[in-house]
């Protein structure tokens, strides 16, 4: 475990780490796949096997396997049809255990962020329907923002180092842009599963970060 007392930055994911969304994904993406039949369940073992792949990439894998590449208009209503979908979803959500308590306990101690792999429009809707938006310093969101350029804007923002920030993420994607930029990593279990080597912080929800991170930013 880090010493939490060198954190000056905190980088939260969305799914699976302040909402219990992971599934809703998973129903819309499931949706959409069985208007094509032959391939459904070749599509959303793809989605399975890339789950930190944002909704674009895999909608380029659809468009690949139906021999539709570049066929934006098709593109863009599955884009539509999913954003429906989860927004439409998204409104009955949990809160992941402790995530908003997190959030309040931490909002003026520390500059919270958000990076997700949710488009940014998205993102901002669904914070804003939950009313967190105003606890993040800012919003990231793909597109335009990849994860790991995401969080090299952020530190750079806050004028800090990348052993000042900490990521807390629930997928290997996140595990991934943590070590690509140099950041500590706190998991979040959300059933996602990490890479080996596994991460040296693993928590089942939210509720003990309030109390690493109070006791030291007070």
């Amino acid at each position: 475990m880090f010493d939490a007392s060198e954190i000056k930055v905190v980088i939260l994911d969305f799914d699976g780490v302040i909402v219990e969304s992971n599934d809703i994904k998973d129903r819309a993406f499931e949706k959409i796949f069985n208007s094509y039949p032959e391939y459904s369940e070749d599509f959303f073992r793809y989605h399975k096997k890339h789950v930190s792949v944002s909704r674009y990439t895999k909608f380029d894998y659809v468009l690949e396997k139906l021999g539709r590449v570049g066929d934006m208009d098709l593109k863009n209503k599955l884009l539509a049809d999913f954003s429906k979908y989860t927004l439409e979803l998204m409104y009955s959500a949990p809160f992941v255990k402790g995530a908003k308590e997190f959030l309040a306990a931490m909002q003026d101690k520390l500059p919270l962020y958000l990076a997700s792999v949710t488009p940014i429009d998205d993102l901002n809707h669904i914070l804003r329907h939950l009313n967190i938006r105003p606890f993040f310093t800012d919003v990231y969101g793909c597109p335009p923002w990849t994860k790991p350029g995401a969080i090299l804007d952020i530190v750079n923002k806050e004028n800090q180092t990348a052993s000042s920030a900490v990521l807390i993420g629930d997928s290997y994607g996140d595990q991934r842009a943590a070590n690509e930029t140099g950041i500590h990593f706190i998991g979040r279990n959300s059933g996602l599963g990490f890479e080996d080597p596994q991460p040296a912080c693993i928590i089942p929800d939210l509720t003990s970060l309030s109390t690493i991170f109070k006791t030291v930013h007070t």
